[in-house]
């Protein structure tokens, strides 16, 4: 009954408010959703990827990431380095903002002055940490006017670090460091919003939707025949469903592993590998109980999960590539030894809680259920979940972090120190507090390295790290099925989970 009334709810959202407004351009439109309507459009704000499909579409940087070809030009021509501490970047000529104003060299460097501003409190300034003096900057030590980054003409950037930092390019590729021409003030229409991507905000109906126009100042892709797109508010996976089969929606983000096995014949079906590491995360209320971590570590039946939600790759292995490791790391299944270790702890936390996020949809609570299940069945141990709002998710594990706790990485970059180094010690997301000279060391030599083979031997042995201590549950490599209405081409969706509609067009 909840299911039939929230997708009536829905429905009546949807055709309260269809047409656009007088004088937009017709035609076809590519409707997909968010889970949640967005708190602000700032990409310098943003503390999670909930956003993230609609602000790759109306902020771009110098690169975009192609799963084949790697980092592809955007707003950038090329970058070379200089030398290992130096960087170089043009952008290309003519480059407009979507009010027609030109967008220059001098608009990057604004935004990232901006990002290090101890006033703006950008919650990814990290990203620009290794660039001379920016975290003395961003801790307000220094003034802005040292930051090694400076724009010598219109169409040049000049980066200069403080330490080596490879992986730098791929940071190019985020919309997270894109610059930032206005933000939205309050009573402020969100069509004046000046962007520089593919797309351009129409209109914002609260509650409902975002509506938005071809952005024509950015000519890349399918630049003069894109068709209008609209962003549904749909906080519930089956509802979407419901919504796509009913051909309100053309592109269904995620589609609930319960529904794998009946859709993934369907031509509309699409089974994306995205670069993340997942993970069940042990709390300081765990810290000093080794054993137990290792026994709920033990304790999982690992092919089950995979059977489950129809998984392609193995629950209790780290879901980074394979291609960027030594050897397979794996926890392994053995609730005999799972006992046996927990009899060897001394003392276990009572009412031990596992925390996750609404984010993670239908499928997290599916998942934690089946863990809390196993976790009393095979150990005897009592778990009880605690679902949470994402931002109060997020403001818990920062503050108070439960014993255990559902997390996502999707890292910034295609690479295995972008991932690990969600538990640097300087990392905002170290959620499990790992503070720990030998990890930061292993960190330190794998941003230091350019050899291919000693970078898979140093993830290794970070990978190695974590999983002997018991310090994390790895969930495995993750795929997302997604369904797209065959009338719509030129969408594409990376192993970075970034939905790029500049090429977007429809067939009919």
């Amino acid at each position: 009954m909840k299911l039939a009334k929230n997708f009536l709810f829905y429905f009546s959202l949807f055709f309260a408010s269809v047409a656009f407004s007088a004088g937009e351009q017709p035609g076809e439109t590519f409707r997909f959703h968010l889970s949640n309507e967005p708190s602000t459009l700032d990409p310098h704000q943003q503390k999670s990827s909930a956003s993230s499909y609609l602000l790759q579409n109306l902020y771009r940087n110098l690169f975009v990431y192609d799963n084949d070809k790697g980092l592809v030009p955007d707003l950038g021509e090329s970058c070379k380095r200089e030398s290992p501490l130096v960087l170089v970047c043009k952008l290309k000529k003519g480059l407009q903002w979507s009010d027609g104003t030109a967008l220059t060299a001098d608009d990057f460097l604004k935004g990232y002055q901006r990002v290090l501003n101890p006033k703006e409190s950008s919650p990814r300034a990290d990203l620009l940490f290794k660039i001379k003096n920016a975290g003395a900057i961003y801790k307000g030590q220094k003034k802005i006017e040292t930051l090694g980054i400076t724009a010598p003409n219109s169409t040049t950037l000049r980066f200069e670090f403080e330490e080596k930092d490879p992986d730098f390019e791929y940071n190019l590729a985020s919309f997270l460091l894109s610059p930032v021409k206005n933000t939205l003030k309050p009573g402020q229409k969100a069509s004046e919003l000046v962007v520089n991507g593919p797309y351009k905000i129409a209109d914002w109906i609260a509650g409902q939707k975002i509506q938005l126009i071809n952005n024509t100042f950015y000519t890349s892709g399918n630049s003069q025949k894109r068709p209008l797109v609209e962003v549904l508010f749909v906080n519930e996976d089956s509802v979407a469903l419901q919504l796509y089969e009913k051909n309100e929606l053309s592109f269904l983000r995620r589609l609930p592993t319960l529904y794998i096995p009946k859709f993934k014949t369907r031509a509309d079906f699409h089974w994306i590998p995205v670069v993340r590491f997942d993970y069940i995360g042990f709390g300081p209320a765990l810290k000093d109980t080794p054993k137990l971590r290792e026994a709920l570590a033990l304790a999982l039946n690992y092919k089950d999960l995979q059977k489950v939600f129809s998984s392609e790759g193995v629950p209790g292995c780290p879901g980074i590539p394979s291609s960027w490791m030594t050897e397979e790391l794996c926890y392994k299944f053995d609730a005999k030894k799972a006992k046996s270790v927990l009899s060897e702890e001394k003392k276990i936390p009572a009412n031990l809680k596992l925390m996750y996020s609404s984010l993670g949809g239908e499928d997290h609570r599916r998942a934690t259920e089946w863990m809390q299940s196993q976790w009393d069945k095979n150990l005897g141990v009592k778990v009880q979940l605690l679902l949470r709002e994402n931002k109060v998710f997020i403001s818990d594990l920062q503050q108070n972090p439960p014993a255990l706790f559902r997390k996502g990485v999707a890292p910034d970059r295609p690479t295995c120190l972008a991932t690990l180094e969600t538990f640097a010690d300087w990392s905002p997301e170290n959620y499990i507090q790992l503070k720990d000279p030998e990890f930061q060391e292993l960190l330190k030599k794998l941003g230091d390295t350019s050899s291919g083979f000693d970078q898979k031997k140093l993830c290794t042995q970070a990978v190695r790290f974590l999983m002997d201590r018991h310090l994390l549950i790895p969930l495995g490599s993750i795929h997302f099925a997604i369904l797209a209405k065959q009338k719509y081409s030129g969408w594409r969706l990376n192993s970075m989970n970034q939905l790029d509609l500049a090429g977007l067009e429809s067939k009919n």
